[in-house]
């Protein structure tokens, strides 16, 4: 197996979804798994959970940490051949999910190393962003409250993979060029 693994941490609004999105042209083959976009999905479902959920991120909440792991688990489960690279958007954030994922990882044979890029912005310039696009769980409460969320949850992640020297930061202020190049320049694409 020689796939690797891109997981892409930063405050809501840093931007990490459209460097994503970028990244994966040079990145091929690639299966991509967005959480947030795994729970959006999930909460327009017509289920108890569905409902439990849309109303948690309306709030600016996060499902619990369990639900969040089953899934991306399910994701990889289902979609993950054993020969393409991992990016992952939004998750782990939580350090049991970072400690799960890596599990996981080894589980799945993924020989090569993960790289943990956080697309760093102050909590300042995230709120502005957030602001200004509109998304079901961009409330200003939901807002500050997954801000907030971050700081006591996420950094501890960022920690983790810091201390394991496989986090890379990035300055996430410029245009979506800049940051682009620099996401490029530390992982040596081209």
């Amino acid at each position: 197996m020689n796939s690797q693994t891109l997981v892409f941490l930063g405050r809501s609004g840093s931007g990490k979804g459209t460097q994503v999105d970028l990244i994966r042209k040079n990145f091929e083959p690639y299966l991509y798994i967005s959480t947030g976009a795994l729970f959006r999905d999930t909460a327009k479902l017509d289920s108890f959970a569905g409902k439990k959920i849309k109303i948690s991120m309306e709030s600016g909440g996060l499902p619990p940490e369990w639900l969040a792991s089953f899934l991306w688990e399910k994701e990889l489960i289902e979609k993950f051949h054993g020969n393409e690279n991992l990016i992952l958007d939004g998750t782990p954030r939580r350090l049991p999910e970072a400690e799960e994922l890596d599990r996981v990882l080894e589980w799945l044979e993924v020989k090569e190393g993960l790289i943990a890029i956080l697309v760093d912005i102050t909590e300042e310039e995230a709120m502005n962003r957030l602001l200004k696009r509109s998304r079901i769980d961009d409330s200003k409460e939901g807002i500050i409250s997954r801000l907030s969320w971050f700081k006591t949850s996420t950094e501890p992640v960022i920690d983790y993979y810091e201390k394991s020297g496989r986090l890379v930061r990035i300055d996430g202020m410029g245009t979506v060029e800049e940051i682009h190049e620099r996401i490029k320049k530390a992982l040596n694409l081209p």
